[in-house]
Formats: C-alpha cells, structure tokens, sequence
C-alpha cells in the first residue's frame, strides 16, 4: 500500500508539474494602443481587460516587450518610455509599487521605437533620432547610450549580446539595405561591429526557439518585396534570407508547434514560415484573416493560443482576436481593446 501511495503522489506531482507548464494562469498580454496612448491588458486566463496610461500626452507608441513582471513601451515622439510593472509588493518596495504605470525620459530628440527586456532591471531602447540605443536601467531611470548605425527601429538580445535592427532610412525611404549593430551588454565601452541584411527597411525582430534571430524587412512602400533574414548571433552573420513575404510584413512571434515563425500582415493577416526547412509555408494570399481582417502585432502565450492585433478603422476601439494554435488557428474568444491597437507582447502577474 505505501508503495502505491508513494506512486500515486508521484503520478499527481508529474501531472501538477505538466500542468504548470502549460497554464496560461497569472499571464496577461499587453497590447499597444496607438491613438489613445494606452496599454490594454488581457488576462489569460478570462480574457477579461483593463487599461494602463502613462498620461503621456505627446507619445507615439507602437512597439512593446514583455519580460517576467513587466511591459516596456517606448513612447516614440515623446522621448519617453512608459513602464507597467506586474508582481505583489515586498515592504521594502512600496515606494515603487504605488506607481505600477509611470514614464521615465530618455535624451531629447532620441524618439524611441524598439525595446528588448534583458532582466528585471535594465531594458534596451532603439533611438533613431540620434542613431544610438539606450541602456535603460527602469526600475530607476538611469540611461547610457551606445552609438549604432542608421535609423535604429529595433532591438534583441541573445545571451549577452545585444542586436540593434538599422533600418537604414533616409527620412521615411531606405537608403540602401539595413544591417545589424552587435555588442556585448555587459563592456564599457562596448566594443561594437556590424552584420549586413540583404532586405531594406528592416524593423523587427525576434529570437527564435532555435537561438537564431529572425529580422523582418518591411521593403519599399508598394513594392511588395517584404523578406526574413536569418541570422546566427553566434557567427554574427545572414545565414538565409526568404523571398515572399509581399507587402509592409509587420512584427514576428515564434511559435513552438512544429518551429512556426508567425509574421503579422496588415494585408494578408498571419504569415507562417517553417523554420526548420526555412520555406513561407503561408505566404501573401494564404495568410490566416480572423474576422476577415489584417492583422498588425501577434502574441503567444503558454497555452500555444494565439493573440492576433486586429486595428479595424482606427476609429474605435480595436479588437484582439484568441485563436487555437496553429494550423488550425480557431477563433475562441475576441477581446475589445484600445484605439487603432498596433502590437502586443506577453509578461505574467505571479
């Protein structure tokens, strides 16, 4: 009997484990409002939603990363990025903890458009006003900038080593195609250098399961010549470029069901590249349009449901469409979000 027992709390602990694995409890998905300058939170588990505003008249924001307890948004024309921290306050950190939703500056004239999260304290913001990226400590607004190339729309980080997206723009036209800054996160000064892309007008990018880093170039406005470039961070090199992405490809999410690259499309909705064989298995006339729609940003949370952006008319409020892991990609629930939503990323309140 005591052996059974002993099985049988086994069994339950291997089931409790698998299942804390997989739950989507205590995750929420942040998603970007543009027009009303707001941060819409959906909780995973109900789907319900509240709002964060960091009252930030003059901000610009699009872009968003979520990492641990945190969202990090930069609030582009206004020079400023917004901040949303999730956890239960410890007495030493109540000071902190009454302003979860707050703006910290970064140097004027920097605009800030991509961020990556590298740990529960300091963030990275792409500064294409004055072609640096700021290392930004946003738990207590300290900042240092490292010169990067033209245009910065984007960052990523892979171990210690920060990859900076270069657009290349000249105005609002590629001068020519982009390309990627590296340097370690941790050396100061940083010693930094550059790996060519082949597409033009890069501005995302995501690590994938694989360790490799993903870059979506938009291309040229109506030339349909979107592409993926795939980069080995530890050769620091373009590995493989993918033709075939049509027109304005917007930000990338990678799902783990059979190494799915998501790519949302305000055209042709969800795009889908098979990374392991390297093809655009849903390529422009193919993608996934939940309620008919483009989509502009793509989350993923620990369920393997899929968070699909959809703005409307930018009139109204926007919509975020839950749907079943691919292939299926089954409409499960719809969530009303913010005006004219752009993207969304995924953090966790527990």
């Amino acid at each position: 009997m005591r052996r059974l027992a002993l099985l049988a709390l086994a069994l339950a602990t291997a089931c409790s484990d698998a299942l804390e694995q997989t739950s989507s409890a205590g995750q929420v998905i942040g998603v970007v409002n543009a027009s009303d300058r707001t941060l819409s939170v959906i909780a995973a588990t109900d789907f319900t939603v509240s709002t964060r505003d960091w009252q930030s008249g003059s901000a610009s924001p699009r872009t968003i990363d979520g990492r641990g307890h945190v969202f990090v948004v930069p609030l582009g024309a206004a020079d400023a990025v917004g901040v949303s921290l999730f956890f239960t306050c410890p007495p030493d950190a109540l000071a902190l903890c009454v302003r979860p939703d707050y703006v910290l500056p970064l140097a004027p004239g920097s605009g800030a458009t991509g961020a990556a999260i590298q740990d529960d304290s300091i963030a990275w913001i792409a500064n294409p006003g004055l072609n640096s990226v700021t290392r930004l400590n946003y738990l207590s607004g300290t900042t240092r900038s490292v010169a990067v190339g033209v245009s910065p729309q984007a960052a990523a980080i892979v171990g210690t080593r920060v990859f900076v997206v270069n657009s290349n723009l000249s105005g609002a036209t590629p001068a020519g195609p982009s390309w990627l800054t590296s340097f370690d996160c941790c050396t100061t000064p940083p010693t930094t250098d550059s790996i060519p892309l082949t597409g033009v007008n890069a501005r995302f990018a995501v690590v994938g399961d694989d360790s490799l880093l993903y870059v979506v170039a938009v291309g040229h406005a109506g030339a349909a010549d979107g592409k993926l470039s795939i980069v080995d961070p530890e050769a620091r090199a373009e590995v493989a470029v993918l033709n075939g992405l049509g027109e304005s490809p917007g930000a990338a999410a990678f799902h783990p069901t059979g190494g799915r690259l998501l790519i949302a499309s305000a055209l042709e909705g969800i795009l889908e590249v098979n990374t392991s064989i390297r093809v655009v298995t849903r390529g422009p006339g193919n993608g996934i349009k939940p309620g008919g729609h483009g989509v502009t940003g793509l989350a993923i949370d620990l369920h393997r449901r899929v968070y699909a952006v959809d703005p409307g008319a930018c009139a109204a409020g926007g919509t975020v469409h839950v749907l079943t892991a691919p292939p299926d990609y089954r409409e499960v629930h719809t969530v009303t979000v913010g005006v004219c939503p752009t993207t969304a990323a995924v953090a966790a309140t527990q």
